[in-house]
């Protein structure tokens, strides 16, 4: 940052001294070279751990920070004021006070405009929102429930947009990246409320998912391939099915991620039956190919996977 910043304690309208001992305590220890044995420098650098920095003028009747950065030398300024009671003047800002009680005390000028922060909030981070606001991050609504893909978000299937659903028209915070298999329905752009509720299926006689491995009752077939988000693989994805229902997404996984999931290498080998299985499960890339899609039953908990590449 190239603002200045400014820490004065005020009494009657007119500076008053800070407390010398509280600002050699906290501005000491990340002082470039140290603090001399008594009094103040006329003008020092500070240089805290996270590698922030400010040039520091003034004595104990006011304090200049200049160049400061965010971080952990606003932490030691909103220490020092909440040590002192001075308050926190940032260039074009509000002044900000510890007590509604100080407001008395400073300049006229400054009252009107000036705003108090308890010194159990009066933080780094709160000084700097005041520098730079920055916009609340919007509140999205809870996603539908997924039985058979219960953490879209976690495996890139869904993802947050303020854009419009193209299907329902309504934004809805949230959209499905995965695969549509239907023609003349958007390649991209559908929320998945409309895929929960079934309206994107019925609109553009879609499924998500190209094909169930394993004989499931057909209300599992509709929910897995209508109403459930699909993913993107190397080749047309492929849902599991155990116990005789379909299988839970989990997302992609390589052989690292694999380790924890013997069962699930287990079923790998049972597809790959001779003796280059070993070769080709550490080969197995979550961010590459060839890929291995994890699943997990939702009656015994067994993992399962497949793998597929171009």
């Amino acid at each position: 940052m190239s603002h200045s910043m400014y820490v004065c304690r005020f009494a009657d309208g007119q500076p008053a001294p800070m407390d010398e001992t509280a600002i050699r305590e906290v501005l000491g220890p990340v002082t470039v070279g140290g603090m001399p044995p008594t009094g103040l420098p006329e003008s020092w650098d500070l240089e805290a751990e996270d590698g922030g920095g400010s040039e520091v003028y003034g004595d104990a009747l006011g304090l200049t920070f200049h160049r400061f950065s965010a971080g952990q030398i606003l932490d030691r300024v909103a220490e020092l004021a909440r040590r002192t009671g001075a308050a926190v003047m940032p260039l074009d800002c509000p002044m900000i006070l510890t007590s509604e009680a100080d407001r008395r005390h400073i300049p006229e000028e400054f009252r009107a405009e000036a705003i108090v922060v308890v010194p159990a909030a009066l933080t780094g981070r709160a000084i700097d929102l005041l520098i730079n606001p920055r916009p609340e991050p919007r509140q999205r609504p809870a996603l539908p429930q997924f039985p058979y893909h219960p953490n879209p978000v976690a495996t890139g299937s869904v993802t947050i947009s303020d854009a419009p659903c193209a299907c329902c028209g309504q934004e809805r915070g949230w959209v499905y990246t995965g695969p549509v298999h239907a023609a003349g329905a958007p390649d991209s752009g559908i929320c998945p409320y409309c895929i929960a509720f079934g309206k994107a299926a019925e609109r553009y006689d879609a499924t998500f998912a190209d094909g169930i491995e394993g004989d499931v009752p057909e209300d599992v077939v509709t929910a897995i391939l209508r109403r459930t988000p699909g993913f993107l693989a190397w080749q047309s994805p492929t849902w599991l099915t155990h116990c005789g229902d379909g299988a839970e997404f989990l997302g992609l996984t390589g052989a690292k991620e694999l380790e924890k999931y013997p069962d699930a290498v287990d079923h790998l080998r049972q597809q790959w039956p001779d003796d280059r299985f070993d070769d080709f499960l550490g080969s197995l890339d979550k961010d590459d190919q060839p890929t291995a899609y994890l699943f997990r039953c939702r009656a015994c908990a067994t993992h399962l996977a497949y793998a597929d590449f171009t």
